[in-house]
């Protein structure tokens, strides 16, 4: 290299001119290099080829002005051919949608030329604190994609020539910094150092005033912070604490500021004042290399620079590098926009500069609090980096991954990095978030965002987060570190929240406007900074954060000065967070330890795997340390935050040692006492793993885990799902020879599932082709096998019955649709069931076992059935009769041969709604949309009740208030109004009950406490339960919110025959079991849809017929009834007696055939009840069908029909 002589005076250098030379060698292969941030920068001019160029940045000698230059380059030599180079894009937002549209490059047809077409680029002369640079873009990679050639030149040649200026050397001499870390910025920059030795004379011309003593400035600091007057004091503990850490600093106020200095606007009048610091300390031993601006643009101003890539403009965009950039004014043609190309922008940093963009005590707070903690501890959080990529573009498909993987080699192979890619589909919102509290402390992204959105999070998750160690983020994304208010306003920009939050981020680095990628390759112009930052970090000795920016600028100085979209990103990076503050480095002895999986056990509770109120449960949790760390030792495990009504039975947990890629023993675990009256829902607290440095025996780091747990009534069985809905009430029976019952569920194609004890699909029945189901099925014995079969109809127009193997029994076609629920009644009196439906077209069909349509119907009702059907033996004489609503207000009842019962129909003020129901006395219950009737069996109105909206589903009936009265009814509106009432229509005390939710299925009555008064228990369309006692109070423990759509009606069971109450609900495609863990001794009167199997919606058909009250019987000699009825495996027979009675209770089948004695003995005065178990005298389980019960006392019987379901 030719070197220009150097004069020896200040005398000499003043009155001459200087002419010097510099040459470059060329490396003809650099462009095979795989690292490009390691070597040369690229062209990313779109429809050019992507080519290496070589910045060649030549520092001036002391106070001389450059006058021109000439370049020259050796002759081009054929280095390859037959070699392809990829063609640049276009430069594309990364908008915060996915683009889809297809971005072809320029070059559709590639011109048969060199490319690029310039060999050398002036860009203008730049300062850095006090030397003068000239920067040039050398092209001597140049190609030819028709030939593919590309050709090297293997020299360079430049001629600078200048002259010294007096003002020159002075405006220098005020900047110079001498000192070790300068020199090493400035030999990183340029291609001639033996010129820095002529800046020796800078301070013969150095003189710098201080314009008024309100600021003192008398003793050099290596940081300033700047804020307001009433955030100074916010700030003097973590001044101080810096200081502590080596690093001095004061404190100024924007106050004093802008009295002191001058400018156009307090920006400027900020940034005179940070020249005048730099310049003041500047040749002494700490000259200023940090800046703090301490609170957000409304505490201190921002500067907003011109950027503009193709028809992309924006005149404000917010840039903190003019507070660092101190040369030059940044508006040199005075037209009030700042830092246009022709202003003359200086680009180099003299300063680091970071803000700290809170506004709230609290904000302040929490950035001193996390990064304190960051700098220090010590922990696995070192170690521990996460990458996040999006899908940026479907066409071309272009991956962030792409991106993070590029970057990615430049961190070092012993961190832990975890990738949160898209492409690979491990990106989600929640992967994200459970990084960040896990206490990744290094994280890079590319994707989409806007000023709310990031990662997947939105202002309120980043507030939610609660992690106790930090990392920093350096993000890609669009517009996360706007902070100006024009932009963000009150809100705040998402990434001010990630560092002002209580958790989330020590320091986040970003983009205030639009980060910019290439479509379908990895040469976005974001790209190029984002690699460097990282670049400089871990592999340029630059791993103090505002020093990695610096460096990454500067890497990308020579792009920013030749090409727009560079400049832009140039500009509009910024650091939110301490500029002084270091990364630290990787440390080898931390572990990292994890959660794998934890377990509760109520083994010291119930045992039934459902974890409820009252019980002690166990939590187990299984600690794992990672395979590529260290050794933990002094493992300690505690629990914090519990939930109210949560008692920690245990103390914490130490393991000795958990050797790298072992786990903690599987025997471990807390015990935790629960409250009998907490509520149902999800609990969480707090698990937190430490070990202890083997070093330093400080801790590793504090991991906090959170810990779930569900008081939950649904069984750990269930849900049970299919992929088709269904719109049917479960059935639950036992339907094989296996031990346990089964439940059957319908979808709307009429397919059966039957599901076992365990929630597991055993078998499917199919239904006949083209049938929809609008409702539920009906299941009994239909033909003299005795066998329970299934019943269905459907809006196709058919009526059809399988038996439990999947045989079709009958398929009955008619020319209607069936909306509603077949009944299963024997209208005939002949001792088997026939089938009743209601078609829309107004017609009752009755079709016998054998599938023929019964003499008589269809019976014509005159109006559209809307309602389902009732059936009683309203005389006793064993034929029953069909009670049928329609949308003309009548109420009919019709008997066998299509005879309408006398009294009937009965006319009512609107089309009947409300499902009829029929009491113990044969009172028929019906509502329209405005009234309850309630209607005697000779039909007559025995009273009304106004409701505001419909009744769904019918309703329930059963002595609610066990007074001996009579009985009581409840019905539920589809808006959630529950009423109850005696048979006579008056309400019941504290009826009725506005729930406030929606409903679409009736209620049901049981006895889930102590007392002899039943329960109402309601499911809204969500599958919620709610339960009110016979007062109209909830009962304790009540509601249970679910969250399970499109409810079906339920059915209340033993099902595990354990004295304990499930309710078996469906929803829009499956089953749900609630374990109720209430004991089944009285379990109900109305426990299923339209209160049996046979759906008919009728007291007589659930067997509590004999008494008003099901329970509290006086004292006489009755057979009251049993239940279940239809029932498995057993039911319970209840009776009552007078004093010192005999009474023999005994079981006959349908033939009359005596099958058990179940007792003989003499009873003293009062209730009874047995259990029939379905077994005959000689311990024989007998086959499902009708049996009868006969009670003989005091010379008198007393016999009942019941329905054994197998």
């Amino acid at each position: 290299m030719k070197k220009a002589l150097v004069l020896g005076s200040a005398i000499l250098i003043c009155l001459s001119l200087a002419a010097f030379n510099t040459e470059i060698n060329i490396d003809p292969f650099a462009w095979q290099n795989k690292k490009p941030a390691e070597e040369l920068p690229v062209t990313i001019n779109p429809g050019e080829p992507v080519l290496p160029f070589t910045p060649v940045n030549i520092l001036l000698p002391f106070g001389h002005r450059y006058l021109n230059s000439t370049v020259q380059l050796s002759t081009a030599e054929l280095v390859a051919e037959n070699i392809t180079f990829t063609f640049a894009g276009p430069q594309l937002p990364i908008s915060d949608q996915v683009f889809k549209n297809s971005f072809s490059p320029a070059n559709t047809i590639p011109k048969n030329r060199l490319y690029p077409s310039q060999q050398w680029q002036f860009l203008g002369t730049q300062y850095f604190r006090g030397y003068q640079i000239a920067l040039f873009n050398v092209y001597p990679y140049r190609y030819n994609p028709v030939t593919q050639k590309l050709y090297v030149s293997s020299q360079i040649s430049i001629s600078i020539n200048s002259e010294f200026s007096e003002e020159e050397a002075c405006y220098q001499a005020n900047f110079y910094t001498p000192g070790t870390k300068t020199l090493q910025i400035i030999n990183s920059l340029i291609c001639n150092p033996d010129k820095i030795p002529s800046y020796q004379l800078a301070n013969n011309y150095r003189y710098v005033t201080v314009p008024n003593r309100i600021i003192d400035l008398s003793t050099p600091k290596q940081m300033i912070i700047i804020t307001n007057n009433a955030r100074i004091g916010w700030f003097s503990e973590y001044s101080a604490w810096r200081s502590a850490k080596g690093v001095s600093n004061s404190i100024y106020s924007m106050e004093d500021i802008i009295s002191a200095y001058p400018g156009v606007d307090n920006a400027e009048k900020l940034r005179n004042f940070i020249i005048n610091a730099y310049q003041t300390w500047a040749n002494s031993s700490q000259p200023l290399e940090y800046i703090i601006l301490g609170g957000d643009d409304e505490i201190v101003p921002e500067r907003g620079a011109y950027g503009q890539v193709g028809d992309t403009v924006d005149a404000r965009m917010p840039t903190d590098i003019y507070f660092s950039n101190l040369d030059g004014n940044w508006n040199a043609n005075q037209n009030q926009i700042w830092g246009e190309t022709n202003d003359n922008t200086d680009l180099i940093p003299e300063v680091h500069i970071g803000r700290f963009p809170a506004e709230t005590q609290t904000e302040f707070n929490n950035m001193f609090r996390k990064i304190q903690y960051y700098v220090d501890n010590n922990t696995y959080s070192n170690n521990y980096a996460v990458f996040m990529g999006e899908n940026l573009n479907n066409n071309p498909l272009t991956w962030g991954g792409d991106y993070k993987d590029d970057v990615a080699q430049y961190l070092p192979d012993e961190y832990y990095l975890q990738t949160l890619y898209q492409r690979d589909g491990t990106y989600s919102a929640d992967n994200v978030y459970n990084a960040i509290s896990n206490g990744a402390g290094i994280m890079n992204h590319m994707g989409h965002s806007n000023e709310v959105s990031l990662i997947g999070q939105s202002n309120t998750t980043v507030e939610s987060l609660t992690n106790t160690e930090y990392g920093f983020l350096y993000s890609q994304g669009c517009y996360p570190a706007a902070f100006d208010q024009r932009t963000s306003g009150n809100n705040e920009a998402i990434g001010e929240h990630f560092v002002t939050a209580a958790g989330a981020l020590f320091s986040f680095i970003g983009n205030t406007r639009y980060g910019w990628y290439s479509p379908g390759n990895i040469n976005g112009a974001s790209q190029f900074y984002d690699r460097q930052f990282f670049r400089g970090m871990f592999q340029q000795n630059c791993p103090v954060l505002g020093d990695a920016l610096t460096f990454s600028r500067l890497q990308n100085l020579n792009s920013a000065l030749s090409n727009d979209v560079m400049r832009w990103c140039y500009y509009e990076v910024v650091l939110f967070g301490d500029p002084s503050i270091a990364i630290k480095p990787y440390d080898p002895n931390l572990p990292l330890l994890n959660l794998e999986s934890y377990t509760f056990s109520d083994e010291e509770g119930d045992n039934d795997g459902i974890i409820n109120p009252g019980e002690i449960i166990r939590f187990y949790p299984l600690i794992s340390n990672n395979i590529n760390w260290a050794d933990a030792t002094n493992v300690s495990l505690h629990i914090e935050n519990l939930p109210p009504g949560v008692e920690l039975l245990s103390d914490d947990i130490i393991i000795p040692q958990i050797l790298a890629g072992n786990q903690s023993p599987a025997n471990i675990y807390f015990r935790l006492q629960l409250s009998d009256d907490m509520s149902f829902g999800i609990y969480s607290f707090n698990l937190v793993l430490n070990s202890q440095h083997p070093i330093t025996f400080q801790s590793t780091g504090a991991h906090r885990f959170p810990i779930f747990f569900q008081i939950t009534l649904i069984d750990n069985r269930f849900p049970w799902e299919t992929i088709v809905n269904g719109k049917s009430a479960p059935l639950v029976a036992d339907l094989n020879s296996s031990p346990g019952l089964e439940i059957i569920y319908a979808d709307v194609y009429g397919n059966s599932y039957i599901i076992g004890s365990n929630g597991e699909l055993l078998n499917t029945l199919e239904a006949p082709s083209g049938m929809l189901i609008n409702r539920s099925f009906a299941s009994g014995p239909i033909n003299s096998d005795d066998q329970n079969d299934l019943v269905f109809c459907s809006r196709s127009g058919n009526i059809f019955a399988l038996r439990l193997n999947g045989d079709i029994i009958f398929n009955y076609h008619t020319d209607t649709s069936f909306l509603f629920t077949p009944v299963l009644a024997d209208i005939d009196g002949n001792g088997t069931l026939e089938t009743i439906v209601g078609g829309i077209n107004g017609k009752l069909y009755a079709v016998s076992s054998s599938g023929q349509l019964m003499n008589g119907f269809p019976f014509e009702l005159g109006g559209i059935i809307n309602s389902e059907l009732a059936a009683a033996d309203f005389d006793g004489n064993g034929s029953f009769e069909i009670v049928a609503g329609s949308t003309n207000g009548l109420l009919t009842v019709v008997g066998a041969n299509g005879i309408v019962r006398n009294g009937f129909p009965v006319q009512l003020n609107g089309p009947v709604t409300g499902f009829p129901t029929i009491t113990n006395t044969n009172r028929i219950v019906c509502s329209t949309p405005t009234d309850i009737y309630i209607i005697s069996p000779e039909g007559n109105i025995i009273a009304t009740r106004n409701i505001n909206t419909h009744i769904t589903g019918g309703f329930a009936v059963g002595n609610i208030t066990a007074d001996n009265t009579g009985t009581d009814i409840a019905g539920v509106t589809l808006n959630g109004i529950l009423y109850a009432f005696t048979d006579s229509g008056i309400d019941l005390p504290g009826f009725p009950v506005n729930i406030g939710e929606n409903f679409a299925c009736p209620p049901l009555l049981v006895n889930l406490d102590s007392n002899p008064q039943l329960e109402i228990i309601v499911h809204n369309y969500m599958n919620s339960v709610y339960v009110y006692k016979a007062d109209g109070s909830p009962l304790s423990g009540f509601p249970f919110i679910n969250i399970y759509n499109g409810s079906t009606p339920a059915t209340l069971v033993d099902f595990d025959n354990n004295n304990q109450t499930k309710l078996v609900l469906g929803f829009s495609n499956g089953v749900l079991m609630l374990n109720l863990r209430r004991n089944t001794a009285h379990l109900g009167p109305w426990i299923t849809y339209r209160g049996s199997a046979l759906r008919q919606g009728s007291f007589a058909s659930t067997g509590f017929i004999g008494s008003s009250d099901e329970y509290n019987i006086p004292a006489l000699n009755a057979l009251l009834g049993n239940y279940p009825n239809p029932f498995n495996p057993e039911t319970t027979i209840c009776y009552t007696t007078k004093a010192n009675v005999q009474a023999k209770l005994e079981i006959f089948n349908i033939k009359g055939q005596k099958i058990r004695t179940l007792i003989d003995a003499i009873h003293s005065e009062g209730n009874h009840s047995i259990v029939w178990n379905g077994y005959d005298d000689f311990s024989r389980k007998v086959a499902s069908g009708v049996y009868f019960y006969r009670l003989n006392i005091e010379g008198k019987t007393f016999q009942r029909k019941m329905l054994l379901l197998q």
